[in-house]
């Protein structure tokens, strides 16, 4: 990975992404870099990587000194963000790329709450042998979801509803 300090010099990360996304994963941190500074978000720290076990998506990891604008109410921002600074990747690398935006681990501690919730709403579901319904989620956070609920024995989850109504459902798995 790759990462600028503050006064734009560019720095290597311990990993380091395959040689030949080695020019693009720098082209991608620079795209970002600017779009952020654009839109008054001064980045103290950045690093672009690929996502082991996926291929064409990268991370783009960002430190700014006032996260709270950009991640917004529930991650809204940072989904909006996220998305704007994928269709510039596209144009300017040429190549489709899922970008996944994180602003001062905000994923990182996303995962760990839903992680946590999920573990807990499971446990009630064996308890109870009753479904148990997780408030409306994005894609994101429902896929997250679903592979926890895959790692635990005895239950299985399905997304129900539609548009900003859609959710996980964590069911008693049927033998």
């Amino acid at each position: 990975c790759y990462w600028l300090d503050r006064e734009n010099r560019l720095n290597f990360c311990v990993k380091i992404a395959t040689m030949n996304n080695k020019k693009r994963n720098e082209k991608i941190l620079k795209i970002a870099c600017d779009f952020l500074e654009k839109i008054n978000f001064e980045v103290e720290k950045a690093f672009v990587e690929d996502v082991e076990g996926e291929e064409n998506q990268v991370l783009v990891g960002v430190t700014v000194t006032n996260p709270a604008g950009l991640i917004g109410f529930k991650g809204k921002n940072l989904v909006s963000v996220q998305l704007i600074l994928g269709l510039m990747v596209r144009n300017q690398v040429g190549e489709n790329i899922r970008v996944l935006l994180d602003v001062n681990n905000y994923r990182v501690e996303q995962r760990e709450r839903l992680e946590k919730t999920v573990r807990g709403l499971a446990e009630k579901c064996l308890l109870s042998h009753r479904n148990v319904a997780l408030a409306n989620m994005s894609s994101y956070e429902r896929r997250i979801c679903h592979m926890i609920v895959s790692e635990i024995s005895g239950v299985v989850s399905e997304s129900e509803g539609e548009g900003e109504e859609r959710h996980v459902v964590i069911k008693p798995k049927r033998d």
